[in-house]
């Protein structure tokens, strides 16, 4: 029975010992890395002020590369504004200027929350308090569910029971609140120290451009709005810049129309002269060549007639003189 009733206890003792460990590992540990990590890269800035801002720039970009913060110093990077200051030797050097501030990019959420999973380790003090009282349950609900009341004997032994196991299950209750006050603590102290370390990082990088790009450009924009002429060319400068790319586009799919339509103009044009010339060539046969075909026919016709006639007339002629001759020969022979 005693046994029985230390059951509880001994759950709540183990998850609160394995929550423990889970909280030290994944958290702790991980908090001291990124808190190493913030404090050595402040460091290192902080040694990087002297030299131009291109070389501060160029210098961060290496500090940063292969850092938990590499993508936040790529997105911080690409606001810095360029600027080329000319110098009254001729000289010229680049500077950049801060456009957003440091702290919009090296954020808690990004840089603090991520890693150590705070959203969840939050929570946990309050998940310890939950199992202890849930351990405090269950020792008084195993005890009153083996209390026997049959004899005196028996019901001071079920109550001396019962209070060792109350006793252990309170017990139980006050370690996982112990537990969670010092996890508690625990979390909000790293919390705060790398906040602490994000924010004087923050500070050194701020340190490292100048800011005010946004009252420059407001001064120039004001001088423009005092000078129509200067807006005015400006303007149009601008409209020539935009449109340039879109008339020259114009012109090329207009020419290409041009010479799509061309070409298929030329392709009907063709197949059209094409069939007009084998129509007309078809209707030339047999319009003209039958009818020539049939006069041939004719004059040979003719032809032939008129060789016939002549034939005959011959034959009529040399048979006329035949008799003529026949006539003659009998005269004589008369005459004789």
């Amino acid at each position: 029975m005693k046994i029985v009733q230390m059951l509880p206890p001994a759950i709540v003792i183990s998850v609160l010992v394995y929550a423990c460990y889970i909280f030290y590992k994944h958290y702790v540990l991980t908090a001291r890395s990124l808190q190493a990590s913030l404090d050595w890269i402040r460091q290192t800035v902080m040694t990087m002020h002297e030299g131009g801002e291109d070389v501060r720039k160029s210098g961060l970009s290496k500090v940063f590369q292969g850092s938990i913060l590499q993508e936040n110093w790529m997105d911080f990077a690409k606001t810095l504004h360029e600027q080329t200051v000319v110098h009254p030797t001729g000289g010229t050097t680049k500077r950049y200027r801060m456009t957003s501030p440091v702290s919009a990019f090296f954020t808690a959420a990004s840089v603090i929350d991520k890693p150590l999973r705070v959203n969840y380790f939050k929570h946990l003090p309050g998940i310890l308090t939950g199992i202890g009282i849930i351990g405090t349950f269950s020792g008084l609900l195993f005890g009153l569910s083996n209390f026997d009341a049959s004899s005196p004997e028996v019901i001071s032994q079920s109550v001396s029971l019962l209070l060792a196991g109350v006793r252990d299950a309170f017990y139980a209750s006050a370690f996982a609140i112990t537990a969670a006050m010092v996890v508690t603590h625990v979390e909000k102290l790293f919390y705060q120290r790398c906040l602490t370390s994000l924010d004087e990082l923050n500070d050194c990088v701020s340190r490292m451009f100048e800011g005010g790009v946004h009252e420059e450009y407001l001064a120039k924009l004001a001088h423009t709005v005092h000078d129509p002429a200067e807006q005015a060319r400006q303007v149009r400068e601008e409209l020539n810049r935009a449109l340039m790319p879109l008339i020259q586009g114009l012109e090329k799919s207009q020419q290409n129309m041009a010479d799509t339509i061309c070409d298929a103009i030329s392709r009907a044009l063709g197949n059209a002269n094409n069939k007009l010339s084998s129509q007309i060539e078809n209707a030339l046969q047999r319009q003209v060549k039958a009818p020539i075909d049939a006069l041939g026919n004719q004059l040979l016709n003719k032809q032939l007639a008129s060789a016939d006639q002549k034939q005959d007339l011959a034959r009529k002629i040399v048979r006329a003189q035949q008799e003529q001759q026949s006539a003659a020969v009998e005269k004589r022979s008369e005459a004789a």
